[in-house]
């Protein structure tokens, strides 16, 4: 189907207050659709399911999700649209609370208590949203990026372009990455990474291959080199890892690598007693993860970052900034100021 076609089907489900999603996996043309014909929010605790899965970060599964019974496909070609640079408004409550919260955690972190924890926070960009357009603009500007909207009557409406692979899984290979790190993009392509960056990459991606090597024999599992990945008007250090076995089983696999700690913490089981604690947000689907599964062993998650909540007259952006013993708080409030505008270039 064409481009005005996927148009067409977006405006029609959404007037009707269908349940609906529609994605495009990293550096693929096609975009996706499943859609209900009924209006109950449905759930899967094993992932034995096929279709769209949504889970909100503190209570991953059960998981609500859109099957595909009713599934259409359309080859979409990016249109010209230029992103804009938008200015982000400054909430000074808002941001006296999260540079309290930074500081909170760097307490955590010179006690002992933790190494590194990811915060974040919520901005509020009032008006009304053009659904269709944001999401049309979000295929257009970040190609590389796991674009989504999402809409179910009975839950809530969501819209992203996450550049974090939570793990894919094909038949007996498994990839996953380690993401951390941010700087903007710049056109010359040169990067000057801080200890700070490269220090705390470094113990993502440590901390993921410990949690692989709890699953599978330390010599499956292949991890690149760290190198320097672009996700829309950011830049990050990434690893990517792999590893090939038999009966890898989804849940299992689930439960160990989520939530990241490039979204949690480390370790993150006193990670998550912090946050809830001390960060006072409701994540709901942000850093939650996301993505289609097409069989037992055949999905492709991502992590819900770079994401946004519609809700009446107002986009709700979510963002976070990782926090280290190094941490400047004015510094991190600034990377969530620039996080925010992957999605609000779109509007």
């Amino acid at each position: 189907m064409s481009k005005s076609d996927l148009e067409e089907v977006f405006t029609e489900l959404l007037s009707a207050e269908q349940a609906f999603v529609f994605y495009r996996l990293p550096n693929d043309k096609t975009v996706h659709c499943h859609f209900q014909e009924d209006a109950p929010l449905a759930y899967t605790a094993d992932l034995k399911i096929k279709g769209f899965v949504m889970s909100r970060f503190d209570s991953p599964l059960p998981a609500v999700y859109i099957s595909d019974k009713n599934h259409l496909q359309f080859e979409y070609e990016p249109s010209s649209f230029q992103g804009k640079d938008v200015e982000v408004s400054i909430d000074t409550e808002n941001k006296i609370s999260f540079i309290n919260i930074v500081n909170e955690t760097k307490k955590a972190i010179a006690s002992g208590r933790l190494k590194k924890l990811v915060v974040a926070r919520k901005i509020i960009q009032k008006g009304e949203v053009d659904a269709l357009k944001l999401y049309i603009h979000l295929l257009t500007l970040y190609p590389r990026a796991m674009v989504y909207f999402w809409h179910h009557p009975k839950g809530e409406t969501w819209v992203g372009a996450s550049p974090e692979q939570l793990f894919s899984l094909h038949s007996n290979r498994l990839t996953t990455m380690a993401l951390a790190g941010t700087l903007p993009y710049n056109s010359r392509e040169e990067y000057h990474w801080g200890d700070k960056e490269i220090t705390e990459q470094g113990w993502v991606r440590d901390a993921l291959q410990e949690d692989l090597e709890g699953l599978f024999p330390s010599q499956l599992i292949q991890c690149s080199e760290t190198f320097t990945r672009r996700a829309g008007n950011l830049v990050h250090l990434c690893n990517e890892l792999s590893v090939e076995a038999p009966n890898i089983n989804a849940k299992t696999l689930l439960k160990k690598l989520h939530p990241t700690p490039a979204v949690g913490g480390i370790p993150v089981e006193e990670g998550m007693r912090f946050l809830a604690e001390h960060e006072n947000l409701d994540r709901a689907y942000y850093t939650g993860f996301l993505g289609p599964v097409t069989g037992e062993n055949q999905m492709d998650l991502f992590v819900n970052l770079r994401c946004a909540q519609i809700i009446p007259e107002a986009l709700v952006l979510y963002v976070g900034a990782g926090i280290t013993q190094d941490s400047d708080p004015e510094k991190e409030w600034e990377e969530t100021q620039n996080k925010s505008k992957t999605l609000l270039a779109a509007l």
